[in-house]
């Protein structure tokens, strides 16, 4: 009875620590680029893949994809490593409105710097990123440079 005992609380703990460290993956389903007011359907190659760790600050989360990420800097970085462009962590954000649109969709936007780090290599940038949220599921994610908000990139969300 004492091994059912200790292993009970074993499996207790280890679940409790479980729970805490949850990470929602969110896999890119469609996408959209906005440059000078036209939306477009497009395409990168690979999955652009979101992650977000509820026991980060609310708004933070971490984004993958060469391809994506390249593009929505611009190419500015000058890596070493030219894999650092692989992932990024939108981190300090700063709520800036949140609103509740008629289909009960919860639009919260958020400032924050998207920061790529790898070894030495090391680049940031200020993003706007709106997430779009309904009962507690990721709909959806709108991106752009704060200095450059003609081109906005928009994805439709679901779980892995």
């Amino acid at each position: 009875m004492k091994k059912y005992y200790v292993l009970f609380l074993l499996l207790f703990s280890v679940s409790i620590d479980y729970a805490q460290q949850s990470t929602q993956t969110l896999i890119v389903d469609k996408a959209w680029l906005n440059n000078s007011e036209e939306w477009t359907d497009f395409n990168y190659s690979g999955k652009i893949v979101f992650s977000i760790n509820s026991n980060s600050a609310e708004g933070s989360f971490r984004v993958g994809n060469y391809d994506f990420l390249y593009d929505l800097c611009e190419g500015k970085a000058k890596f070493s490593n030219k894999a650092t462009y692989s992932a990024a962590e939108f981190s300090h954000p700063r709520k800036l409105s949140a609103q509740t649109d008629k289909q009960g969709v919860l639009n919260s936007t958020y400032e924050g710097t998207l920061i790529f780090q790898s070894g030495t290599d090391y680049y940031s940038v200020i993003t706007i990123m709106t997430l779009l949220e309904k009962g507690g599921n990721y709909l959806g994610v709108k991106i752009h440079l704060k200095d450059n908000s003609r081109k906005e990139y928009a994805f439709s969300l679901k779980s892995s």
